[in-house]
Formats: structure tokens, sequence, C-alpha cells
């Protein structure tokens, strides 16, 4: 596993996750607001969130500091090394944080240490159907629709489907050559 670095931009901080910030990363996931736009399907306890963090080694988590360095949410990128792949995962549960253009900061900074830094060939992602915000950030950053998962979250009786979004490390590089002055 990489070692996880901290990595900054506009004074937006993304610093390695910790055990300090269990408690109120837990209490985030068991929002309904989180559970509702993140597909969650069953509460979280410190217990069991821990015993995730320490059976997944090749996944990089972060916790985002924003300009005032307020602990506003988490990001996630799930390497598997063999493929050159990257699983990419952000929230921010601290809704003060959002529209605040976060997501987006954190999202380039991420992509550019996976691609750069970590030679990823490929990120992707899951949005749910409707998350038009997060849809619109990812195809600002020149995600690509793969296509629909139909049905493939079940919640509370109901199925729900789900977009797959992939950017590959040749497209953000045009990407970013093609936005520099």
């Amino acid at each position: 596993m990489n070692s996880v670095p901290v990595l900054e931009k506009n004074q937006i901080r993304l610093i390695p996750y910790g055990r300090e910030h269990d408690r109120q990363t837990v209490d985030w996931l068991n929002s309904d607001e989180l559970r509702e736009t993140f597909g969650l399907t069953r509460t979280i306890t410190i217990e069991s969130h821990r015993q995730w963090i320490e059976s997944s080694p090749d996944v990089l988590k972060w916790a985002i500091c924003d300009e005032c360095q307020v602990y506003c949410g988490n990001v996630l990128l799930h390497c598997t090394w063999v493929h050159r792949s990257g699983y990419f995962q952000i929230y921010l549960g601290n809704s003060q944080a959002r529209g605040r253009r976060i997501g987006s900061t954190i999202l380039g900074v991420v992509l550019d240490h996976a691609f750069r830094n970590l030679s990823l060939h490929r990120v992707w992602l899951h949005t749910l159907m409707g998350n038009i915000r997060a849809e619109r950030m990812y195809e600002k950053a020149g995600f690509v629709r793969e296509g629909i998962e139909r049905d493939a979250i079940l919640r509370e009786g109901i199925f729900h489907s789900q977009a797959r979004w992939s950017l590959l490390a040749n497209e953000w590089s045009a990407e970013n050559q093609s936005s520099r002055p």
C-alpha cells in the first residue's frame, strides 16, 4: 500500500484519515441525508467502521479540512494496483461545506495525485440516479458516463439504479492541458 500524503489546494487540505475522525464520520454516515445520497443501506457503528478501515489497506483515506481547517468530510480512493485503477468516493458530511466548490477542488487534487503520482490508468465512480449536483461536477472534470447499473441497490424494499462513470489518465492530461493559459 502507498502512504497517504497530505494534499492541498486553495487552502483546502486532505490529511490522512485517523481515529480522531471516526466519531464524526459515523455520525455523518448514519444521517438520513448522507444515507440517501450515498446509497448506504445499513447502520454504521464505531466498531464496524474501524473494522472496515483496518481491513482495507488498498484504500487511500483522507479527511477533508476546509480553508478554516474545519473537518468537513472524507475522500477515498480504492486502488486496484494490478489494473492501475481506482474507485473514487467523496462526501461532505458537514452541510455548511457544500456549495463552496470544496468537492470539485478535492476531486481535482485527488485525480492529479492518482494519475501523476500513483500512475493509475483509470479512476471510476458511481452516482445515484438523480444526484444532479454530483453528475455535473464529474462531467466538468471530464468523467464519461459509462452506463446505468439498473436496480443495483436495495434500500428499504426499493431498488435504486446508479450511473457508472470513468476518467482515463490520457483524458485527464488532455483536460488539464486545454484548461491551462
